[in-house]
C-alpha cells in the first residue's frame, strides 16, 4: 500500500512541476522606432515569427521605444521574425447624441446598433505616414536569439 501512495505522490508532484512556464521560448526585444529621424511616438511594432508561432508586439513610448511582449509575457519567441510597423490611428472625439426617446425612431435603432460609423470611417480616411516597405509589405525581419536583443528601426 505504501508503494502505492509513493506512487501517486511522485505522479502528482511531476505532474504540478511541469504546469510552469508553458509555450515557446521567449528572448527580451526592445528597440526604439524612428521616421525621418525623429521618434516615432504612434507606432505599433508585431513581430510575426516566419515558421508559425505566437505575435509578439508593442506601442512605441514618447520617445519611441518599444519593447515586445507576446502573449501576456516580456520578450518574442526565439525564431526568425518578420518585423510590421503600423500607426495607431486615433479615431476624433465624438460627442454621444441622448438616445431617442422612442424605439420606433430610426435613430434609436442605429445608435443601439452601433452605426454611428463617421468616426470609424474618419479613423480609416486617414492616410499612413509609413513608408509601405515597413508595414503591410515589410521588408523587415530579425532573428530573435536567446538572451538580449535590440531592434533599433529608422523608416525613411
Amino acid at each position: 500500500m505504501r508503494f502505492v501512495i509513493l506512487g501517486l505522490w511522485i505522479g502528482v508532484t511531476l505532474a504540478v512541476s511541469g504546469c510552469g512556464d508553458s509555450g515557446p521560448a521567449l528572448a527580451p526585444v526592445k528597440g526604439k522606432v524612428t521616421l525621418y529621424g525623429k521618434p516615432y511616438t504612434k507606432g505599433l511594432v508585431t513581430f510575426e515569427p516566419q515558421g508559425g508561432g505566437p505575435v509578439g508586439s508593442s506601442q512605441t513610448d514618447a520617445d519611441g521605444n518599444y519593447e515586445i511582449w507576446t502573449a501576456g509575457k516580456k520578450g518574442a519567441m526565439i525564431a526568425n521574425h518578420k518585423i510590421i510597423v503600423t500607426t495607431i490611428m486615433e479615431a476624433p472625439a465624438v460627442e454621444t447624441p441622448a438616445a431617442p426617446t422612442s424605439s420606433d425612431d430610426p435613430a434609436y435603432m442605429a445608435q443601439s446598433a452601433g452605426m454611428n460609423m463617421s468616426a470609424y470611417k474618419e479613423a480609416k480616411a486617414q492616410k499612413e505616414p509609413i513608408p509601405a516597405k515597413y508595414n503591410k509589405s515589410s521588408e523587415l525581419t530579425l532573428d530573435v536569439k536567446s538572451g538580449s536583443n535590440e531592434f533599433n528601426i529608422d523608416m525613411r
